[in-house]
């Protein structure tokens, strides 16, 4: 093997193992994100966990809503108030992707970019680029199902400030590795946050059914012991439970506490004020009971009750 050969055989095992060392850190990094509460809260955090695990000065988040493009988190290394600052004037200006810009042809084409002589290139969005004083950067669609909802954007501004060609291929393709890691997680915190709500709903209602049954059975228990007198009460009770044969079996149980305050010679009015119903609601109650058993009238109707048979 020549001189020349194994400079380049060595060039390439260094540049492997940084490769690994940087997507090593990417993981990592991943991992810390995953492990936050809220979509919210890995959005806010995402930025300087790019710029670190990427090895970037600066990191920014954008999230794509609509045909703009709205800056979502702003890294720059030990200057948090600088990155403050960036981050208001970004959601200021927001960049339309309707534009020809960088950012418009990367969602077309759904891919990374490495951008150098961002000061001068044509398609570069100059608001931004000159507020924030870059020269060269890399950008990565976040785009979980195929479907691209925001961009991360880096650089080394500042120990390269004014050097066009301050990035490369490999800062391109960790921040790609970065993007495609945060959008499923992005993905994941979402579908677990919809699981958490729908959870919250059917607890919800698995509460208000209790409250309703409860009271229900509050109300037949009530109802039961309402004071018809010794011998009437106790028919009454029974009078819950269907008879074994014969047409009173067909009766529901309102229908049945109905049946057993006829048997003890209740009108119309007593019924309703006994079942804490309409009047006109016990007179329905009445005449449905007297079809159903085949009677003719209420005495009929209570003596089948107390006979408990046809």
């Amino acid at each position: 093997m020549s001189r020349q050969e194994l400079e380049v055989a060595l060039a390439r095992e260094q540049e492997l193992r940084e490769r690994l060392r940087v997507f090593g850190r990417i993981q990592e990094a991943l991992v810390r994100l995953r492990e936050v509460g809220s979509v919210d809260a890995m959005i806010t955090r995402a930025a300087a966990e790019a710029a670190h695990a990427c090895d970037m000065d600066r990191a920014v988040i954008y999230r794509v809503d609509a045909d703009m493009m709205v800056a979502e988190a702003f890294f720059i290394e030990g200057d948090e108030g600088r990155g403050a600052e960036l981050l208001a004037f970004s959601r200021e200006h927001p960049l339309s992707l309707r534009e020809q810009v960088l950012e418009r042809e990367m969602l077309r084409q759904r891919r990374p970019m490495l951008v150098e002589d961002a000061q001068n290139h044509p398609q570069s969005y100059k608001p931004f680029i000159r507020r924030y004083g870059t020269h060269a950067y890399v950008a990565a669609p976040i785009m979980p199902e195929g479907r691209v909802i925001g961009f991360i954007h880096g650089d080394k501004g500042l120990r390269s400030p004014r050097d066009p060609h301050g990035v490369d291929e490999l800062d391109r393709d960790a921040l790609w590795a970065f993007a495609e890691g945060f959008g499923y997680a992005v993905e994941r915190m979402q579908m677990l946050e919809r699981m958490r709500a729908q959870g919250d709903e059917v607890r919800q209602l698995i509460a208000r059914t209790e409250a309703v049954v409860s009271e229900h059975l509050a109300a037949q228990v009530e109802l039961a012991s309402a004071p018809l007198g010794e011998a009437g009460t106790a028919r009454a009770a029974a009078a819950l439970l269907p008879a074994a044969n014969g047409p009173v079996s067909t009766l529901t149980r309102r229908e049945l506490e109905v049946l057993a305050l006829i048997a003890e010679g209740a009108t119309n009015s007593q019924i309703a004020d006994r079942l804490v119903i309409a009047e006109s609601t016990a007179k329905s109650h009445v005449k449905r009971i007297l079809r159903r058993l085949g009677a003719a009238n209420r005495v009929e109707a209570a003596s089948m009750y107390l006979r408990g048979a046809p």
